[in-house]
């Protein structure tokens, strides 16, 4: 089978996806609002007018404390070390023009979302890849004894293997930076479909005293139509420089998503995140595992809980782009695997992602379509 030119980057993958029948492409948050969440929008009038009359710094506290106390890390919920920006995107960008302007080397996690690398290199950031067996416990030690990069970036979990790390693995990775003078940047945009145990990661890194900077964000776990705020934490040391950075860009998130992520963080802390946003990722995970079942299509990590899914191809004749392409033309979007890996694209021409925060009634007729072209792919071969 012929295989056809790669685009540039997976967000190109992503816009075509969004205007597909069945988009199953992007990795933002699309999944039908709950009862109690159709309440919110149905008051937004009443938000817009508490948010005119509310002061800025009144809302981020709010904001930042509701957001940190949900996700476990009651240090973060007072740390006054935070910045607010619109989206990852933008708070990656900071990063990448601080790692630009003290000419910091960085070891980037391969694979990840392709932006990760666009974002730094064209900041001219010199960029290497950190594999994420290279952060094993019984290798990580061996790792960082022969890194020469000055800082270290992981995603955790990783988009889109749903690769995380223990707490005694976090802790080793942290000394580790600490040992080798290592500025740590962890993007944690996924964190809310963790499973792991909840541990407070920030009074881990403010104890140790190392250089950090902390990626997070609403975008990938509340529908809210791409209305999000990420926010930028990060050590003392780097507080100024990056805070200058970030009065080149922005004055502020607008106070109105701030009130209405509020009123979202509000309700999931009443209801859960099991109800709120684990039930229908896992029933829609389910549903693609079931449709994948016999087919060329094999689950790469079976332990993953993110809201992507990670597949990788067994037929030696097919490309993730020939997949890709062949989905295109049935009215299904999804992303190809070869951008993920952004040091060495043919190492993702295997895999393909599929997003599973979706309506679980049009996440299944999609399933269908795939199911349908496998079957198909799999009679014509025969």
């Amino acid at each position: 089978m012929k295989s056809l030119m790669r685009m540039p980057n997976l967000t190109r993958y992503e816009s075509i996806g969004i205007n597909q029948l069945f988009n199953v492409a992007d990795g933002h948050a699309h999944q039908p609002q709950t009862d109690a969440q159709r309440q919110i929008i149905g008051r937004l009038p009443d938000l817009f007018d508490q948010a005119e009359a509310a002061r800025q710094a009144e809302l981020e506290d709010e904001f930042r404390r509701l957001f940190y106390t949900l996700a476990g890390q009651p240090t973060a919920a007072g740390l006054t070390r935070t910045l607010f920006c619109y989206s990852a995107s933008l708070s990656t960008d900071l990063i990448a023009t601080f790692l630009a302007s003290r000419g910091l080397t960085t070891a980037l996690l391969h694979p990840c979302f392709d932006n990760l690398a666009t974002l730094l290199q064209r900041r001219n950031v010199a960029l290497t890849p950190l594999h994420e067996e290279e952060l094993s416990l019984d290798r990580m030690e061996e790792t960082f004894a022969g890194l020469a990069a000055d800082a270290v970036f992981v995603t955790l979990p990783n988009n889109p293997t749903g690769f995380e790390l223990s707490r005694e693995a976090w802790e080793k990775l942290v000394a580790l930076c600490g040992h080798y003078g290592k500025l740590l940047i962890v993007d944690c945009t996924f964190r809310f479909f963790s499973r792991k145990p909840i541990w407070d990661q920030y009074e881990l890194l403010e104890r140790s005293n190392i250089s950090y900077l902390m990626v997070e964000d609403t975008g990938k776990t509340w529908p809210t139509q791409d209305l999000k705020c990420s926010i930028l934490a990060m050590s003392e040391d780097l507080a100024d420089d990056v805070l200058e950075l970030h009065n080149d860009i922005l004055l502020n998130v607008s106070p109105f998503i701030l009130q209405l992520l509020i009123e979202y963080l509000k309700d999931t802390a009443r209801h859960g995140l099991q109800s709120v946003v684990w039930e229908t990722i896992d029933r829609n995970r389910r549903t693609l595992r079931e449709a994948i079942r016999s087919s060329e299509l094999l689950l790469d990590n079976p332990d993953s809980t993110i809201s992507v899914e990670w597949l990788r191809i067994t037929d030696p004749n097919v490309r993730s782009l020939d997949m890709v392409d062949r989905l295109q033309r049935l009215g299904l979007g999804i992303l190809p695997g070869d951008h993920f890996y952004w040091h060495d694209h043919g190492r993702g021409e295997r895999y393909i992602r599929i997003a599973l925060a979706r309506c679980p009634d049009m996440f299944n007729e999609a399933c269908k379509v795939l199911q349908l072209a496998l079957m198909t792919d799999r009679i014509d071969s025969e």
